[in-house]
């Protein structure tokens, strides 16, 4: 058996005989057997001389622990209950050192010891009586207790207790280093807190009396303002081991920074569904916005292929009138040249005619040059008619003058036929031959100058025709950018179509975020 701890400075006395004069020892003994005490008795030999009844009945329960069985402990020393008796012998030896406790440990069970000298009537010492009781379930309480009592003192969470007449019987540690930053705004110093009521917290103090005075009102939670703070209350109900309601426990903390942030919360929630509704308003517009500019797009495209389509066909049909004035211009220079060689011709004509008398023949070759030159100059007046008529209303002029040529051809063809009718009378009638010729130069005259000024059409017409070619070309480079450009807005149009699409999705995600982030603002508990 081991002493756990002893204590010599009781103030219990010891047990003086002479205050029990007038009893018998019998009586005394009787005393002692009924009483709910467990007593023991040993002399100045430590030999055990006395155990009562409840003595035995208790250590019946730990005898297995024991050295000796129970019925033979009186008699004994009590040596045998302690691993070192030289200690508790030096003790016991001088009634000096008594009144003595100590807890010792019998098995798995802890005993307290009360050691009480025995005095007789001349004060002689003449004994030891130990009082003792099995405690082990009691110093797991206490171990228990004190383990609690350490825990609430140390744990980091602010915790008070008032008894149900609401007075404050403890405040942890935590809750008065925490209160350090509050004081100022207290009714009532730190140092008073214990023992004061929690009246001094509430401005309607019945209201909080009223839900504490019953535990099915708990545990409460609220939320009360101690100066520009706010302190979040938890009061829970306290009771004993017999389930009866004690008290009440407060755990709290300051929450004033945590009030604010959700508030900030649950504003930035309330902009963020505002925004995300503006977001889903914008994006659907830029889905129709889009969706028009797709069409527009399409349409413009569509245009402006026929457009293009258009400026090449024109760009084709500018070429092939340049190639026809060009062909004009070569056939107009031609007739030019060709009626200056009739001009020369007719002038020398004239002279031949003096001499008609003297050679017919010869004025037949020229008769028959007459007639191949009326022939080209009427079919140069056919390709001059076609090729005005292939140049629309630009060629109209060309075409008056063309005609007039034809004519002149036909008159030249029938004046070449006179002529040949007339050969046998041209020795006879010279002056009407001359004067023919001098109409014939006249008129091959007005022909050359009707030539040159085809030629000179002509080549202002080849000019414009020119700039017309190189203008639609230019024209139709431009439509050719316009049409790509075209797609490039369809495309882009598409994209934004696409990208609206996927904004409203996103729009729709936040709006359905700000929706839950509103509930799980509502439903913080601070």
């Amino acid at each position: 058996m081991e002493e756990l701890k002893g204590n010599q400075n009781t103030n219990i006395p010891g047990l003086n005989l002479s205050t029990l004069t007038g009893l018998n020892l019998d009586e005394y003994k009787g005393m002692a057997d009924n009483s709910p005490i467990n007593i023991m008795f040993c002399d100045l030999n430590f030999i055990i001389t006395y155990v009562n009844q409840t003595s035995k009945d208790t250590l019946q329960k730990i005898e297995k622990f024991l050295p000796i069985r129970v019925n033979a402990i009186v008699g004994s020393s009590i040596d045998i209950f302690h691993k070192v008796p030289a200690h508790q012998r030096r003790i016991l030896a001088n009634d000096k050192n008594l009144p003595h406790r100590a807890i010792i440990a019998v098995g798995p069970e802890k005993l307290d010891l009360l050691v009480s000298a025995i005095y007789d009537s001349n004060q002689k010492y003449i004994g030891v009586m130990v009082t003792w009781d099995i405690v082990t379930q009691k110093l797991q309480v206490e171990s228990n207790l004190a383990r609690i009592n350490s825990m609430m003192e140390n744990i980091p969470i602010n915790v008070m207790f008032s008894d149900m007449d609401f007075n404050i019987t403890y405040v942890n540690t935590t809750s008065l280093k925490t209160l350090e930053k509050l004081e100022k705004y207290l009714p009532i110093r730190l140092n008073e807190l214990v023992g004061s009521s929690i009246d001094v917290f509430h401005k309607n103090p019945a209201h909080q009396r009223r839900l504490l005075a019953n535990d099915k009102n708990l545990p409460h939670r609220a939320i009360i303002s101690v100066g520009p703070e706010k302190l979040s209350l938890l009061a829970s109900a306290v009771y004993d081991g017999d389930k009866k309601y004690i008290g009440i426990m407060v755990t709290w903390e300051i929450i004033t920074d945590r009030v604010v942030l959700t508030e900030n919360i649950g504003e930035a929630s309330r902009q963020l569904a505002a925004a995300s509704e503006e977001l889903n308003a914008t994006s659907k517009q830029m889905s129709t916005n889009a969706e028009k500019t797709t069409s527009v797009a399409n349409s413009t495209a569509a245009s402006s292929e026929e457009v293009s389509q258009g400026v090449r066909s024109v760009a084709t049909n500018t070429e092939e009138m340049s190639a026809a004035i060009k062909e004009i211009a070569r056939n107009a220079a031609e007739a030019s040249a060709s009626s200056s060689l009739a001009l020369k011709q007719a002038q020398n004509t004239n002279s031949i005619i003096v001499k008609l008398g003297e050679s017919s023949k010869e004025i037949g070759n020229v008769i028959k040059v007459i007639s191949s030159i009326a022939q080209q100059t009427n079919l140069l007046a056919l390709n001059a008619t076609i090729e005005a008529a292939r140049a629309g209303d630009a060629g109209r002029g060309f075409a008056v003058v063309a005609n007039e040529v034809k004519e002149l051809a036909k008159q030249t063809a029938k004046a070449t036929e006179d002529i040949t009718n007339k050969i046998t009378g041209i020795q006879s009638d010279s002056k009407s031959s001359i004067d023919a010729v001098t109409l014939i130069s006249q008129s091959i005259e007005k022909l050359n100058s009707i030539a040159t000024a085809i030629a000179a059409s002509v080549e202002e017409q080849a000019a414009t025709t020119n700039e017309v070619a190189r203008i639609v070309q230019q024209s139709a480079e431009g439509v050719a950018n316009i049409t790509q450009n075209i797609k490039v807005v369809s495309e882009a149009a598409v994209q934004t179509s696409n990208g609206s699409s996927q904004v409203l999705i996103s729009a729709k995600s936040l709006s359905e975020l700000a929706s839950k982030l509103d509930v799980l603002v509502k439903n913080i508990k601070v």
